[in-house]
């Protein structure tokens, strides 16, 4: 043997190594965030409706239960990050059955779960929160209430959902391509369609679809977190 090819025998032997611990460390990533995925939810919808979608009312609700809105914040966050380290590992693996599907679906879930990550008005609602609560005048909360008015006209988390949604389908359409996969291939076509439908008005306010949405995506991010860590 050539002392070429034993160098690039040696590259390829580091790479799959490499390859490996990204695996590992991406699938249980996924594992992870699949938990706190579910936590996070039921942190945020296990809470009470707040009497109005005025801005005072959704401040002064938001107050009440900060401590809910903190912890489900910080959840999604972890979660949404951990994710995106998932996804470099999903397109290792569905990279071998199709590398468009693989490419894009790895694309297009970084996209949407970073958009999400840093587009999240939590942080600023929380905050408002706490200077309507101590305001001692109607004069601030009001400032603080047009505040809160404004950051909520800037956020769209139907963007960010849609183009997650569309990243797990493409995802799914490259796991379909092997028989093993397809059960997770089935489940993930369900996931995105509800993850791109769930927050238009006509979805929305049904709690029913909220449910299966956290329970389908939570299983279809697990298993997937799971398949990856196994081929590492």
């Amino acid at each position: 043997m050539t002392m070429r090819a034993q160098l690039e025998q040696r590259e390829s032997a580091l790479t799959d190594q490499s390859l490996e611990k990204l695996c590992r460390i991406a699938g249980a990533s996924m594992m992870l965030a699949a938990v706190l995925y579910v936590w996070a939810f039921a942190a945020q919808y296990l809470l009470p409706a707040p009497s109005s979608n005025a801005a005072a009312d959704t401040l002064q609700f938001v107050a009440d239960y900060s401590s809910f809105f903190v912890l489900s914040y910080a959840l999604f966050s972890a979660a949404n990050a951990l994710s995106i380290v998932g996804a470099l590992g999903v397109y290792v693996v569905t990279r071998a059955v199709d590398k468009s599907y693989a490419a894009l679906g790895a694309l297009t879930l970084v996209v949407g779960l970073a958009g999400s990550l840093f587009s999240n008005t939590a942080p600023a609602l929380i905050s408002l929160a706490e200077g309507y609560a101590s305001a001692a005048t109607e004069s601030e909360k009001q400032v603080y209430a047009t505040a809160a008015a404004a950051a909520g006209a800037m956020n769209d988390p139907l963007a960010a959902s849609t183009v997650i949604g569309v990243g797990v389908l493409f995802v799914s359409l490259a796991l379909l391509k092997r028989p093993a996969w397809r059960s997770l291939a089935y489940l993930g076509f369900v996931a995105g369609v509800l993850n791109i439908v769930r927050g238009l008005p006509v979805v929305a306010n049904y709690s029913l679809v909220t449910l299966v949405f956290v329970a389908l995506s939570s299983l279809w991010i697990f298993g997937v977190g799971r398949l990856v860590y196994r081929r590492a």
